[in-house]
């Protein structure tokens, strides 16, 4: 037999100390009782009835019994196994979103963020259970959301992203990846990894390609999609204009897809352009048949039996039939009739 909860053992000194206190003030008081041979009753739902002068009451006993019961029952008596086939989900995905205001160009309907959006949003709707989570980068990059299997939290920050979380300008691929690398190691290093980029392409420099090789010895697989078109787009500047450069001529952005491509390819993974629509949980299921570990792991898991309720129901009863032995009862009314005596 084994324990779930074995500290709740430690309560069983509480019944057998109230038993010895019974049985040593029972001894005490009738030491000091000046009429040891007299009767004595008690009354209860039962009835009344004699008590035993040299025994502790049938009460006492159900009491500390059902409160013995009961505790065992509350550490969780185990005994016997079962087998049962588990599946364990071996992913985990960080989505890397950049918020430069190029992401707002509108080559691609309604813009390029907003397509963004919806097609993380399908993403999610198409997986079940692997640890997803949330950077966001322009010239600097954190980390919005952990990666979590709870996908209602990475869905309330998703709707509300635009450039403003972002001030620094730019596109600062380096720190995106630092960023993914730095949450990768908190995690289980025995899962496939990959990483979501999703970006137009435009970075500030080539540092980035240093970190790189560190994402190919955490086994993360960069998915790069591409947002925009080569003919490009203007950027709104939500005034009714378009942003301008420091000449004062409108800023045109096109989809660069190089630096994309270079870190796919690189970290073995995979480039897309999202001009069109690109379904992204298919592209990890064509991913992933490159990985290690795979779609999912099949695995069996021996449990141990819980037995508590074989304790927990007679506790409970004992517990009951002490209660109602111990309530006292009202003396019934009765009617006395009287007779006359005859002399």
């Amino acid at each position: 037999m084994t324990f779930g909860n074995e500290l709740w053992l430690y309560a069983l000194v509480i019944p057998f100390l109230g038993l010895l206190w019974s049985v040593v003030s029972k001894k005490r008081s009738q030491s000091k009782s000046g009429l040891p041979k007299a009767a004595r009753a008690q009354a209860s739902f039962s009835g009344i009835s004699l008590s035993k002068g040299r025994s502790i009451e049938t009460s006492k006993w159900f009491f500390y019994l059902g409160l013995t019961l009961v505790v065992i029952a509350m550490a969780r008596p185990q005994w016997g196994e079962i087998e049962r086939d588990m599946r364990k989900r071996s992913r985990e995905v960080i989505i890397a979103m950049d918020l430069s205001k190029s992401m707002l160009a509108e080559d691609i309907k309604p813009n390029r963020l907003a397509r963004a959006k919806i097609v993380v949003g399908s993403l999610l709707d198409n997986l079940a259970g692997e640890s997803v989570g949330l950077i966001v980068f322009a010239g600097t990059a954190f980390l919005q959301s952990p990666m979590s299997p709870d996908y209602q939290i990475l869905r309330g920050f998703l709707k509300d992203l635009n450039p403003s979380f972002i001030p620094q300008g730019g596109t600062n691929y380096e720190a995106m990846i630092e960023t993914a690398l730095d949450s990768f190691e908190q995690s289980d290093g025995m899962a496939d990894r990959f990483l979501i980029v999703i970006s137009d392409g435009e970075s500030l420099d080539d540092s980035w390609k240093e970190s790189v090789e560190e994402l190919k010895q955490q086994n993360v697989k960069a998915i790069c999609l591409g947002f925009g078109t080569t003919q490009g787009g203007l950027i709104p500047d939500g005034s009714g204009g378009y942003h301008k450069d420091d000449k004062g001529a409108v800023v045109l952005t096109k989809l660069e897809a190089r630096t994309l491509q270079d870190l796919a390819r690189q970290s073995d993974g995979v480039y897309k352009e999202a001009n069109v629509w690109v379904d992204l949980a298919a592209l990890i299921e064509e991913t992933v048949k490159q990985g290690r570990a795979g779609e999912t792991d099949a695995i069996s898991e021996v449990f141990h039996v819980e037995r508590y309720q074989y304790f927990l129901t007679p506790g409970l009863l004992f517990l009951l039939v002490s209660l109602y032995r111990e309530f006292p009862s009202l003396p019934k009314a009765r009617t006395i009739s009287m007779r006359r005596a005859h002399g």
